[in-house]
């Protein structure tokens, strides 16, 4: 089994670990711990280095998690050093936290809960249940949620019994022990995902456009440095 770093502490950088398992040719690798996150629930994998070697992959493999490196490790390595990418897990972070945030406040605000989510290397989308949507709750949907994230609240990972964990904004079918991730007086999620510390780090939230899909509205939405670079972007024509 994984040890998962990033499940109680997401600004893990680099980290050292013990190689447990290997594929006969060094390029797929099991560590005894892992600050790496794997593709999950919507999340990109992270990317980084382990030994000097760039990674391609990170696979959850239920117990364990898998490494895929660019190249063989060594057959005689037992002992390895990670480095996360750490300009793309702080940006990866701000989308997932800023979707929890936009999830809530269009659920709590206007009655449309989240039907799905999508996190692109560009631009993220939140599928929400929007029947009567119009093009003018856009802006104030927009402004209502900077004003939110801009309240700084505490974003807190617990750890709570499936059977017990009260207050969740959508239920969960997982037995056993589940990661529960808190956005003070706004939300409360079942979610293995990375996440900031608190709501003034997702930085300002731009929904950038919405149409309708499969009988429900996509929203697509930018936090952090995604907004200024989209931002710039549009203001020179992409140039």
């Amino acid at each position: 089994m994984t040890d998962r770093l990033y499940y109680t502490d997401s600004y893990v950088k680099s980290f050292r670990a013990s190689v447990v398992d290997r594929s006969g040719d060094g390029t797929r690798v099991y560590l005894d711990q892992t600050a790496f996150y794997p593709t999950s629930g919507g999340q990109p994998h992270d990317l980084g280095l382990i030994n000097g070697v760039h990674l391609v992959d990170v696979v959850d493999e239920d117990d364990r998690i898998a490494h895929v490196m660019a190249e063989p490790l060594p057959s005689d390595t037992n002992a390895v050093e990670g480095t996360i990418d750490w300009t793309r897990r702080f940006d990866l972070m701000q989308q997932h936290t800023g979707q929890h945030l936009l999830s809530a406040m269009f659920e709590d605000r206007y009655g449309w809960p989240t039907v799905s989510v999508h996190f692109g290397a560009e631009s993220s989308t939140l599928d929400i249940a929007a029947p009567n949507w119009d093009l003018s709750v856009l802006e104030v949907a927009e402004r209502i949620a900077n004003e939110l994230a801009l309240e700084n609240a505490e974003i807190a990972v617990t750890f709570e019994d499936a059977a017990s964990a009260q207050g969740l904004r959508k239920s969960s079918d997982r037995a056993g022990v589940l990661r529960v991730v808190s956005i003070a007086d706004l939300d409360r999620s079942a979610c293995g995902g990375t996440h900031v510390r608190r709501t003034g780090e997702i930085g300002s939230i731009l929904l950038r456009r919405a149409e309708r899909t499969k009988g429900h509205t996509r929203i697509e939405f930018l936090c952090g440095m995604r907004t200024v670079t989209t931002a710039r972007h549009d203001a020179t024509g992409g140039q």
